[in-house]
């Protein structure tokens, strides 16, 4: 959805922000609603207060601005939904906006629906100023004089120093929310159902899965009080470790499962369940645990008894379903679905895997590091023999997927669409240790894979496939990269 009077802008590579063209704040004048949700306090009842006040004193239209205290982050969600902004900006109480900030913040929403734009919270120490003497000073337009010796929030400082302002950001760009005042469009959010969701960073890793476009807006001020409750920062971390898979540190416990993983990988049930099953147990037995796979089938037809209605298929296909659906019912990490997921949205990572490939121990690892070294957005691996680039293994960004959902891109253009936003690359199957289930035998009895290449390293050789390039092209140089390694075994016998 697009606002009323919206700049339409070309999609923005990775986080490139600057080709969408804001409008001036006031200029002209805004028609968007706006609501603002005061966020946390952590029970102190002055600390909203501050931050409200501070917003009564909004350079933005009163008519369309509807300001809101929400008590925890659990209820975060809860309030979006019933907002009246087609804008929602997200403050945390004892927070001080500057009276511009809701001015410059939305003007990037209204340019394009997938900017998230970011106030520059400004850190203070000692007592903050109490909410009479805060609308005094905004309405001299002298409330930085409140906040002397006032510094950018370091964190933040380092983040756009080191990515060009958030341009050359990676997949980490959205803790620049972190503590912090920012702006969306509400369509874009999408909560989930945890009694922890709603915080800062958990709302902001939601919308980079959702597409979003981050962007450091220096005209929207905050001042914030400096962190005093380290207790409370810990705690912050270990509710946000189930939700966030970034950054990887927080997950570094052995032989737990998290709702939300890092990968999820989709298997079609379209091969024998001795060949399924391999493919499965290969996925799951892998270096990298946090993991969850989806089994598409039709699960109506594996419950199907020899007295009830045929739902079509053969008999052979209606018992490899049942023998899977026993196989794996039990299994945490499995789930069975009758339709594959167009994205693997909150999962930052998508992984399609032919139910008649196999993957190695370290291969699951070894793609993401690779996806994030060249912050590609999507990473294809083909192995021996493939017949048809459709035969590859697929490593997805969720971000860049669904950005190009949000796009409109359907999802037979899918592939140009990200290709032409993130980029692709194309691997060979040696490199990454997959190979062909059906031909190795290793289907039928269900073995394990040679350890493989260590995990990140980089296949020896590449071919990246942008818009220009067909994947005919790659399937041409995998064909030619395993006849060179075929010549050179039979050279060394």
């Amino acid at each position: 959805m697009s606002l009323p009077g919206a700049v339409s802008a070309a999609p923005s590579p990775h986080n490139d922000w600057t080709l969408i063209a804001p409008v001036e704040p006031g200029h002209p004048a805004p028609t968007a609603q706006v609501s603002v949700l005061v966020v946390g306090g952590g029970g102190d009842p002055a600390a909203a207060a501050r931050t409200v006040a501070a917003l009564r004193q909004q350079r933005y239209p009163d008519r369309l601005l509807q300001i809101v205290t929400v008590a925890a982050d659990s209820a975060f969600a809860d309030e979006v939904g019933t907002a009246k902004g087609e804008i929602i900006v997200r403050i945390p109480a004892g927070a001080v906006p500057a009276p511009d900030l809701v001015s410059a913040l939305t003007r990037w929403q209204q340019a394009s629906p997938a900017a998230v734009s970011v106030a520059v919270p400004m850190i203070f120490s000692g007592r903050a100023p109490d909410p009479d003497v805060i609308v005094a000073h905004a309405s001299a337009g002298t409330l930085g004089q409140l906040f002397p010796g006032s510094t950018v929030d370091p964190g933040l400082a380092r983040l756009l120093d080191t990515t060009h302002q958030l341009r050359t950001a990676d997949h980490l760009v959205f803790l620049a929310a972190a503590g912090t005042g920012y702006a969306f469009q509400r369509d874009r959010y999408q909560a989930g159902s945890d009694q922890f969701q709603g915080a800062d960073v958990e709302v902001a890793y939601r919308l980079a899965q959702a597409g979003a476009v981050f962007v450091p807006e220096p005209a929207a001020t905050l001042w914030t009080a400096a962190a005093a409750d380290p207790v409370a920062a810990g705690r912050a971390d270990a509710e946000l470790t189930d939700l966030v898979p970034f950054p990887r540190e927080r997950r570094r416990r052995p032989g737990r499962v998290w709702q939300v993983p890092l990968v999820t990988a989709v298997v079609p049930v379209d091969q024998p369940y001795q060949v399924v099953r391999s493919c499965v147990d290969r996925l799951l037995g892998g270096n990298e645990r946090d993991l969850h796979v989806v089994l598409v089938g039709d699960w109506a037809a594996a419950g199907t008894d020899s007295g009830g209605t045929d739902s079509g298929g053969t008999d052979s296909g209606r018992a490899d379903l049942r023998l899977l659906a026993a196989e794996y019912r039990s299994e945490p990490r499995v789930r069975m679905v009758s339709s594959a997921p167009v994205t693997a949205f909150p999962t930052p990572y998508l992984l399609r895997v032919p139910s008649r490939l196999g993957v190695g121990p370290r291969t699951v690892g070894s793609l993401v590091a690779a996806m994030e070294k060249w912050r590609c957005g999507l990473l294809r691996v083909l192995p021996a023999g493939a017949g048809a680039p459709t035969h590859a293994v697929e490593l997805w960004s969720t971000a860049a997927r669904s950005r190009a959902v949000h796009g409109g891109t359907a999802d037979g253009a899918l592939v140009e669409a990200v290709a032409a936003s993130h980029g692709q690359r194309w691997e060979t199957g040696s490199e990454y240790d997959v190979v062909d289930l059906t031909t190795t035998g290793s289907g039928a009895a269900g073995g394990q894979a040679t350890a493989g290449p260590p995990a990140g390293r980089r296949a020896g050789q590449t071919v990246t496939v942008g818009g220009a390039r067909s994947l005919g092209r790659a399937t041409v140089f995998v064909a030619r990269k395993y006849a060179r390694g075929v010549r050179r075994r039979l050279v060394s016998r």
